[in-house]
This record gives C-alpha cells, sequence and structure tokens, in this order.
C-alpha cells in the first residue's frame, strides 16, 4: 500500500467542513509562509492553525487505512510482508508501524500542540477560534492515538498509557469547547465536532455518564468532514488515501463487507487480480481524490450515547431503537435477535461497522468491547484463515500497535 509521506511544513493548505447537513464552511486553502521570528498570534493564526490541521488530517487518514487493516475493514492487495502481518493481526513493533501511522500521528499531536503554545499568547485568545481548532484536533489526534497504539508518547516525554492519553484528548475537547462556545454561533461547529470528540473518547475511556452528556449536545443532523484534495499535485499526499488505494489496486473489500448493505458501496465489476491474486473487489464508498471522509457526526454522538447506555445501565432502549433505524437505512428488515445486553451491543457494532466503514473508528470499537464476537461485527476471528496463506496461516489476536522502535530507541524519556 501507498501514502506518500511529508515533514512538517507550515505553507501546506488545510481545509475543514463543520456543521449541519448542508455545512459551514471554514476553509483556508492558500495560507501564506510563516516566518517563525516574526509570528504574530493573531495575525498569522490560522495559518499556523490550519497547517497543523493539515497534519492532522494526514494522520487520520494514515491511522483510518492502516488501522482499517488491523480491524479487517479493508484486505491489502500489497506484496509487502509487514504490511500483511498488519493485516493479519500478528504484526511486531518493526512492521512500518511508524511510517504507516505512529510518526503522522506524532506530527499531528505535536504541530497541534505547539499552535497551542503559541496561540496561548494572543489577544482574544479566549474566543480565538484558531486557538479552538488546534485544541480539538490535538484532542483526536490523541484519541486516536488512544486507540490505535497500545500506549503513548507525547514530544518525546516519557510512555503514556491509553487512559492518559484519553484524559489528555478530553481536556484538548473541553478547552475546545469553551473557547468555542465564548466566541458564540461562528464557534458552533467546532462546540459540536469537540462534543462528539470528547464523547467518543470518554466512551473509550469507561466514563460512560460523560459520554452520555457530551453526545447528548450534539445535533442529529450536525457532519464534520475532512475535505481532501483532488489537485493533481497534492492528492498523492492529501487527497483521499482510499481512493487512492483502491485506484491502485492496493486494497480490497474483504468477504465480510461484501453483503446487501446500501451503506457498503462495493465494485465488483473490475478486471484482473490485485498483487497477492485477490479478486478485485473494492471499496465504492470514495470515487475521488476530493471525496470527502467524515470525522464526527450527530449520528455517531447517537450511536455514543446508546453504547453509554448499555454499559452503564444495561439499558437497551436507546440500542434497539437506533439499530432499528439504521437497519432500515441500510435495507434490512428489523432487528430480530436476543435482547440481552452482550447481544444487543453486538448488533449495534455491527451497525457501526456499516455505518462508519473506512471511517477509523471501528479499531476502538473492537478494543472497547473484547467480549464481542469478531465475526458478529464482520471482523475475521482469531485462528481463522488469512485470506494470503502465502503471507501467514491463521488471523492473529494483536488489536492495538506497540510503540515502534524509532520513538523507544531514540526518545530518552520513554523509559521514564
Amino acid at each position: 500500500m501507498t501514502r506518500t509521506k511529508r515533514a512538517v511544513a507550515f505553507s501546506l493548505a488545510a481545509a475543514i467542513t463543520l456543521g449541519s447537513a448542508a455545512g459551514c464552511n471554514m476553509d483556508v486553502r492558500n495560507p501564506t509562509v510563516i516566518d517563525a521570528a516574526t509570528f504574530n498570534p493573531n495575525t498569522d493564526g490560522t495559518t499556523l492553525a490550519l497547517s497543523a490541521q493539515t497534519n492532522f488530517f494526514f494522520a487520520y487518514q494514515s491511522v483510518a487505512v492502516f488501522g482499517g487493516l488491523i480491524s479487517d475493514e479493508l484486505w491489502s492487495g500489497a506484496a509487502r510482508l509487514q504490511t500483511n502481518r498488519l493485516g493479519a493481526r500478528v504484526f511486531a513493533s518493526t512492521d512500518d508501524i511508524n511510517a504507516d501511522f505512529f510518526a503522522p500521528l506524532s506530527l499531528a499531536v505535536a504541530s497541534n500542540k505547539n499552535a497551542i503554545a503559541a496561540l496561548q499568547g494572543g489577544a482574544g485568545a479566549s474566543t480565538d477560534l484558531n486557538l479552538a481548532r488546534a485544541s480539538m484536533n490535538l484532542g483526536f489526534a490523541l484519541d486516536l492515538m488512544a486507540e490505535t497504539m497500545c500506549a503513548g508518547v507525547i514530544q518525546g516525554g516519557p510512555q503514556l498509557s491509553d487512559a492518559q492519553l484519553l484524559d489528555s484528548a478530553i481536556t484538548r475537547f473541553n478547552t475546545a469547547i469553551t473557547i468555542g462556545t465564548a466566541a458564540g454561533s461562528s464557534g458552533a461547529a467546532i462546540v459540536n465536532a469537540s462534543n462528539v470528540g470528547l464523547a467518543r473518547a470518554a466512551l473509550q475511556k469507561g466514563d460512560y455518564a460523560k459520554a452520555a452528556q457530551a453526545a447528548a449536545l450534539v445535533p442529529a443532523s450536525f457532519v464534520a468532514n475532512v475535505i481532501t484534495s483532488a489537485n493533481v499535485s497534492t492528492q498523492g499526499s492529501l487527497g483521499n488515501a482510499f481512493y487512492g488505494n483502491t485506484a491502485t489496486g492496493q486494497i480490497v473489500a474483504p468477504q465480510r463487507y461484501r453483503i446487501q448493505d446500501t451503506r457498503l458501496a462495493i465494485d465488483s465489476t473490475r478486471v484482473g487480480g490485485t498483487l497477492n491474486g485477490l479478486k478485485y473487489v473494492v471499496q465504492a464508498k470514495y470515487n475521488g481524490y476530493g471525496d470527502q471522509i467524515r470525522l464526527a457526526s450527530g449520528l455517531e454522538a447517537q450511536y455514543i450515547a446508546a453504547e453509554a447506555a448499555l454499559h452503564s445501565s444495561g439499558s437497551t432502549s436507546a440500542a434497539l431503537t437506533l439499530i432499528n433505524t439504521r437497519r432500515t437505512a441500510g435495507g434490512q428488515g428489523a432487528y430480530g435477535g436476543a435482547t440481552d445486553t452482550l447481544s444487543v451491543i453486538t448488533e449495534l457494532l455491527n451497525q457501526r461497522a456499516r455505518d462508519f466503514w473506512l471511517e477509523g473508528k471501528k479499531l476502538g470499537d473492537l478494543r472497547r468491547n473484547p467480549s464481542v464476537p469478531l465475526a458478529s461485527v464482520l471482523t475475521d476471528p482469531t485462528g481463522s484463515a488469512f485470506y494470503v496463506p502465502s503471507k501467514t496461516a491463521t488471523f492473529g489476536s494483536s488489536f492495538c500497535a506497540p510503540i515502534p522502535p524509532q520513538e523507544t530507541g531514540a526518545n530518552p524519556n520513554f523509559g521514564s
């Protein structure tokens, strides 16, 4: 699989669409280069915040793609052994984890953290949407690190547990919400997206009351999309990574996703096979480099609230209502299965797997719910045959990535 990597550059453009279904567009596509010696948080803040946001968007796509291999949301047609080991969940810390997603995540964390430090000194910081934006993006980056990695590190610091990463994410989301709220209507989009992120991090941590509280504040129609680049000069680095890999024949829709559901768009008409001999049945959810990828939404908030209720009290009412609504959306009939808590959580996650396919959420779902049968949530169980027998025999049970040696070997604070 391919994904062009790049170093931090404050001259790169970034954009996000945040708002209701209609969207509230906050684009700055051509920010100018910042001279660090003359940086002014009041005049240069937008460029800095959006450049840091670009790093987060790149990291988000990297995690969604390569984390999607671990979560069994896509199969790789690449010949590279390390990529197949990732897809088989039998990987080690040396198997391209750093290049695939840890380095982009670390860059996203560092650049947004640095942006916050620079912007905090500006006049009107208490209502500065650039500061709110950087805080929100740092929150999402930390949450993704907690969901994907077995542990994390922030800017060369000591090893942090997933719980510590989630606590840090929650702090950043709260900051974004406070500033966005103070900014009034212009900050509503950031507030809504941050409430989704806050609910997501709280749910992953097991703080169900906080998860439900934050989720309840998000309008049902709210959607936040990462805008990707259809520009030929930047599509390799800033374009939709799922489409990019689909176009080059390197990812395939897994067998369990080849089902009759309108939310799981696939294309089985392509001719030929991939390098591993896999049939060309590919995702058709994204069909161009410029196709947006959903980052947060009111729908996700509804799922979070329903799951929080199941975990905290065993209440199945909200989950069953949402399950049937989403089954209807996918062309399924009403749910007729068992209604004990585990069965309802399993079906809820089955619907989440369909609704948020290729959006970077499923790996956290699997880690958060280890008792859920993998096959019931469109995931190949541990011990079942891997799809490329010549690469590895069976699927393993590694659902989080260890910190790579590029960090452990170079970070003097790692063991402290």
